[in-house]
Parts: C-alpha cells; sequence; structure tokens
C-alpha cells in the first residue's frame, strides 16, 4: 500500500510539473506576442508622427512661398513652376578652350547601351536647358553641384573624400531624370528627382515643386529633405577631373 501511495504521489507531482511548465511556456510566449504588439504599436507611432512633422513643415513652406509673391490662384488649383528664360551656352565652353570632342573621363563609367546615352543627351538639351538645368541660380556658369551621367557607383566615389553634408546632382545613367546624392554621417544616401514636368521635386519625399534645380537646392540648403534624416545641402561636391564630365551635355 505504502508504494502505490508513493507511485500516487509522483504521479500527481509529475502532472503539477507538467502543469507548471505548460504555463510558464504559453505565459512566456503571450509575454514575447506583448513585446512585438508593443514594438509594432511604437514603429506606427513613430511614422505617424513624422508624417504630421512634413505635413507641418510643407504646409509652412507654402504658406511663406504664399505669403511672399502676392496674389495667387485659389489652392484648390496647383501652380505651376514660372518657366525660367533660356540661358546661353555655359561660360566655361568659350573659356576653357576645351577640344569640340574631348577625351572621355576615365573616372566616369559609360552605359551599356551607347543609344541609351544619346536619348539621355539628346533628352537633356531639348527639354532640359531650356529650364536652365544645372546652371546656378543667378548666374549663367555651371552649378558646382552639377554632374553628366554619373553611376551610383561613382557617385559614392567622389563623394568619399568629401565631409557629410557634401552633396551632388547628377543625370540618371538609366531614365531621363536626375538624382541627388548625399553624404551623411551613416554613409551616402541617394534620392531620386522628378523632372517630368516643368518643375523638379523627390520622388517619394516631399511634394514641393521648384522651377529650377537651382532652386530646390537652394531650398534644402536651410530646409532638410527629410524630417528624419535632417538632410542639409551644405558642401557642394565639384568637379575632380578635366575636362568636367557634364561636358557633353551642353556641346
Amino acid at each position: 500500500m505504502k508504494k502505490t501511495q508513493d507511485e500516487e504521489l509522483k504521479q500527481i507531482d509529475g502532472e503539477k510539473t507538467k502543469q507548471i511548465y505548460k504555463s510558464w511556456k504559453e505565459d512566456s510566449e503571450w509575454q514575447a506576442s506583448l513585446r512585438k504588439s508593443k514594438a509594432a504599436d511604437e514603429k506606427r507611432r513613430s511614422l505617424a508622427k513624422q508624417a504630421r512633422e512634413d505635413y507641418k513643415r510643407l504646409s509652412l513652406a507654402a504658406e511663406k512661398g504664399r505669403s511672399g509673391e502676392g496674389p495667387q490662384s485659389p489652392p484648390s488649383i496647383p501652380q505651376k513652376p514660372k518657366r525660367p528664360p533660356l540661358p546661353p551656352k555655359p561660360l566655361f565652353l568659350t573659356s576653357a578652350g576645351y577640344p569640340r570632342k574631348p577625351l572621355r573621363n576615365q573616372g566616369v563609367t559609360r552605359m551599356a547601351s551607347s543609344y541609351a546615352q544619346e536619348e539621355i543627351i539628346r533628352w537633356f538639351k531639348e527639354e532640359q536647358l531650356p529650364l536652365r538645368a544645372g546652371y546656378q541660380k543667378a548666374s549663367d556658369a555651371i552649378a558646382p553641384w552639377f554632374h553628366g551621367i554619373l553611376t551610383l557607383k561613382r557617385a559614392n566615389e567622389l563623394l568619399s573624400t568629401c565631409v557629410p553634408g557634401s552633396f551632388l546632382i547628377r543625370v540618371s545613367e538609366r531614365i531621363k531624370g536626375y538624382a541627388l546624392s548625399y553624404l551623411s554621417e551613416d554613409g551616402c544616401k541617394h534620392f531620386l528627382i522628378d523632372a517630368s514636368t516643368d518643375s523638379y521635386s523627390f520622388l517619394g519625399v516631399d511634394r514641393l515643386q521648384h522651377a529650377t534645380l537651382a532652386e530646390l537646392v537652394e531650398y534644402h540648403k536651410e530646409e532638410p529633405i527629410t524630417s528624419l534624416g535632417r538632410e542639409l545641402l551644405l558642401y557642394p561636391c565639384g568637379q575632380q577631373d578635366e575636362p568636367p564630365d557634364y561636358l557633353e551635355l551642353f556641346e
């Protein structure tokens, strides 16, 4: 009888141990699920806060622009940036004395398709030069931050010798448009610039439209590109070789 009682006690203890382990496991899984849920909620709140800050910043910028320009059309009708006058040829083409067909810059990686490159060059000359793309805001000289058809790899190489806050704008090697390459404390960032209309704005970042690339740069010298990254365009990354990599765009 004593042996039977001992076995029954062992069986009861074993069942209790199993129940305690099961309860602990379920509690651990619940705690893990709760932590994941809290992390997801925190991420959503952070994204919502960033969206509110971006909206507030864009609204203030729009109000500032309207207050300094006099009478405007009703806000429901978007204002199209004024088309700037057609610029003359850049000053460097007459003063630098480069040959008509200069040697290609070995530091610039060319596109695999020469036809695609010719199409982009034609697009730039026909559609972008009338908008003073690449020119300084109040000058007929090319801006120090402007570059020709560069790959992302080459842009990273140029910025690697610069300090954080440095930037350049390059003609995309793949599409009819631009990319702004920026050096932050954490490395290089690249932002696509929409040039599909007679204005310029960042794709997926903000909705502000600028009449020229120069105005976009001037605006983001004081206003960050994103509220999270706080990217201010402080130091233009200029040419490191001769002839300049944008020469073929202005020939």
